[in-house]
């Protein structure tokens, strides 16, 4: 038996042998590299291990991807290969099917098996899977496979956890295995959040242009090219970008309409006129503009510029209803000119938070109002400490007072609008820096007004606006920040218990020394 099978197995890698030297793999590589126009050529020949790429619509996207698909299963017999899309019907459409077309074409020795949607090239064992993301049980079955190569479609369309998932928990573990390359390739979202968007916007902290990385980089290779780009080589992509310029025309776009940038120039920008609060985490050079990443202390507040001191605080909550508790606390100095307010700690509950809990993530799990430990023992009795009685939150916020001595007042909630739009304008100005990562920070990026029959807007209801609201209570707490009349070497308010207590009427001439006539009634809606 041995010397049979000894002879069959020679005759079988004679076999395997001729097969691939009958097929011409560097001719159909360079075949295959030539259709390409020269940024897909870069993207589909970048050697890093880690990949990125944003790209206008119609700019040949998953042609690049393509492209590295064949020319790892053509060079390295055996390759593993993966392609994820959104949903199994957007893997065939952009992969299977013009991977058909395309084997045929090159004379490919190809098994197509529609089922497993796997592609196998029959004279060296090199096999491409595709999946829909929507797949769970099939995602789930990735884990622990090793591969060669893995391509991600649309990543601008994935919620962040899921992608992060796919990425950090499912994919790189075993790419080790096979020197193996991870990809990721999308048109750019209106969302200016998540994964994608932080390894493809301009100024990324965790990736490098293609073009200008270093043999010892090891951080994501980015590329980014847009219909024009392609244009000049590529006569669809040509017929493409002029119609492209026919819109922009036809609909009076300027340069800087966000659709205009987002879907034929791949450049991210977020659609403000849907959108409740104008956060910008980056301006367009990647300067930091709404978004900060400070380092934490053990307790997780942020680590406060040093250059400034007297930090006053404001503390804003949403008892939660039917969204989760929310604790949003900022921060600013009498000192800083500029007058930012910083976004220093956040903490979000899921559930009722009962008044014991609460005084717990205020003071401390001693319970000793007068010596805090928790929230206020790190940034001391604050300048505004208020909440939103919806719900329970009467009971709660009297409870916390009468059995633990922590005085919140009610959250001004009249004139809602109003609050929001300041809120606005600090962030369009700059001045209001939040914590990167934040769920406030996600709110602010999605949360979306709805018209009614009256064609007034409102905040959709479907939409969490837990931390959004406690934030905009902190805000207005912190108007006087803002003041035109406000002298910055005045001092506040001292930080103690007893300012939480409602003024009396002989107090209004202390009170009118620090607030402008014009905000003093805005003030005096947290007492009432």
């Amino acid at each position: 038996m041995e010397p049979l099978y000894g002879a069959w197995l020679e005759h079988h890698f004679e076999a395997a042998k001729k097969a691939r030297e009958a097929v011409p793999t560097e001719a159909i590589c360079a075949r295959v590299l030539a259709a390409n126009h020269p940024n897909q050529r870069a993207f589909a020949e970048d050697p890093n291990l880690l990949i990125a790429a944003v790209i206008a619509r119609g700019g040949g996207k998953t042609t690049g991807g393509r492209t590295r698909f064949l020319l790892r299963m053509l060079r390295v017999p055996k390759a593993r290969c993966l392609f994820i899309a959104t949903t199994r019907g957007q893997a065939e459409e952009f992969m299977w099917e013009p991977l058909k077309e395309l084997c045929a074409a090159l004379d490919i020795p190809a098994k197509f098996q529609e089922t497993k949607l796997k592609c196998t090239f029959l004279h060296n064992g090199s096999t491409l899977r595709l999946v829909g993301a929507d797949d769970k049980k099939e995602v789930g079955k990735l884990r622990g496979q090793p591969f060669h190569e893995v391509g991600i479609d649309e990543g601008a369309s994935y919620p962040d956890a899921l992608l992060k998932n796919l990425i950090y928990r499912i994919i790189q573990p075993r790419l080790g295995d096979f020197d193996g390359k991870l990809w990721i390739i999308g048109t750019p979202g209106h969302l200016l959040v998540g994964l994608f968007y932080e390894l493809t916007r301009i100024g990324s902290e965790l990736s490098v242009p293609f073009d200008k990385r270093t043999p010892d980089c090891e951080s994501w290779s980015y590329h980014h090219w847009t219909l024009k780009d392609g244009a000049q080589s590529v006569p669809a992509m040509r017929k493409l970008w002029a119609a492209a310029v026919r819109n922009k025309r036809v609909n009076k776009w300027s340069d800087d309409n966000p659709i205009w940038k987002r879907e034929y120039l791949g450049l991210w920008a977020g659609d403000d006129t849907e959108n409740v609060f104008k956060y910008r985490a980056h301006l367009d050079d990647g300067t930091p503009w709404n978004q900060w990443d400070p380092e934490l202390n053990p307790l997780g507040f942020a680590k406060l510029p040093k250059q400034y001191g007297e930090w006053q605080y404001s503390y804003g909550m949403d008892l939660g209803e039917s969204d989760p508790f929310a604790l949003e606390i900022f921060a600013w100095s009498p000192h800083d000119p500029d007058k930012n307010l910083y976004h220093v700690y956040e903490h979000i509950h899921e559930g009722t938070m009962y008044s014991k809990k609460l005084a717990e993530l205020l003071i401390g799990e001693p319970l000793r109002a007068e010596s805090p430990e928790g929230c206020i023992g790190h940034s001391g009795w604050p300048t505004g400490l208020v909440a939103d009685m919806a719900g329970l939150g009467g009971a709660i916020l009297k409870e916390v007072e009468e059995v633990y001595g922590v005085k919140i007042l009610p959250a001004a909630k009249k004139d809602k609008h109003d609050a929001i739009s300041m809120f606005n304008g600090d962030l369009i100005d700059g001045r209001t820096k939040i914590l990167k990562g934040s769920a406030l920070e996600m709110q602010l990026v999605t949360l979306q007004w709805l018209v009614d029959e009256y064609n007034r807007m409102k905040e959709n209801p479907s939409m969490r606006n837990d931390a959004t609201d406690a934030a905009v209570y902190a805000r207005r707490e912190a108007f006087h920040l803002h003041s035109k009349e406000q002298d910055a070497k005045k001092p506040y308010f001292p930080p103690k218990p007893d300012m939480m207590l409602v003024p009396d009427e002989d107090d209004e001439d202390e009170f009118s020394e620090y607030v402008s006539d014009d905000d003093y009634d805005d003030y005096m809606d947290v007492f009432q």
